[in-house]
């Protein structure tokens, strides 16, 4: 896999070896958790978790534990010193339960209140939790890292990502970039705009390998215009 020259131009960059073992292994204790949640916002079958929401919720260490020099430095290279954490999910493919995903943007947000505001989309729930399409302003100054608890490998269904995409706004343009299937270590991070046109196929079906991802939001925006606030802002650089 080639990796490309840096986030400006191609909306998503590897950074690889971030979490080495223990760092790793924390990781994977504070979302052990959420296997034994049965709330709405774990999606669970037979035992196995795939999909959760408000993980900073459910897992409060992770509010800290994600924290290394590096990845603070990238943030607020990329978003500013005003950066914060403003959502997190967390994803696997269990063996025997694995899913896939089409070709998509990331265009919500999680919001306070349900009070309408010019260039946002009525807020609805998820989990709970109220979720709005923002201007895209907002999303051009968010930075997602996806940090990986497993590898991700060919088998057991990787992101793919249409590099460049983000450069086109809120529109799921696909043809006239290059597409790109990424695989890493565990312990790796995968960083990339909310607005990267991406997708992941299932897993092969002989694989008994899971794919744990955490999936953190960030803004550089501490506060939303038209009088919108976020449902979680925690700043980057606190008990740095």
């Amino acid at each position: 896999m080639e990796i490309p020259a840096g986030m400006k131009q191609a909306g998503w960059e590897l950074l690889t070896g971030i979490y080495p073992g223990e760092q790793l292994a924390a990781l994977q204790q504070a979302t052990a958790p959420l296997s034994q949640q049965t709330v709405e916002a774990v999606r669970q079958r037979d035992g196995a978790v795939y999909a959760a929401r408000n993980v900073l919720q459910l897992c409060p260490e992770l509010v800290t534990a994600w924290r290394t020099p590096t990845l603070i430095r990238f943030l607020t290279g990329h978003l500013g010193l005003q950066a914060g954490l403003v959502r997190a999910l967390y994803f696997d493919k269990p063996p025997e339960q694995t899913w896939a995903l089409p070709w998509h943007k990331d265009l919500l947000i999680a919001v306070a209140d349900n009070m309408p505001a010019a260039g946002y989309s009525t807020p609805r729930p998820r989990a709970g939790v109220l979720h709005s399409e923002p201007p895209l302003a907002v999303l051009e100054q968010m930075l997602t890292l996806r940090i990986h608890l497993d590898p991700m490998t060919l088998r057991n269904g990787p992101l793919q990502v249409i590099t460049g995409s983000h450069r086109t706004g809120k529109d799921l343009i696909i043809h006239g970039f290059p597409e790109a299937t990424i695989t890493s270590q565990a312990g790796d991070v995968l960083a990339m705009r909310p607005l990267l046109v991406h997708s992941s196929g299932r897993s092969d079906p002989d694989c008994r390998d899971h794919r744990r991802v955490l999936h953190l939001e960030f803004s550089g925006v501490p506060q939303l215009p038209g009088g919108v606030c976020w449902h979680t802002f925690i700043p980057v650089l606190a008990a740095s």
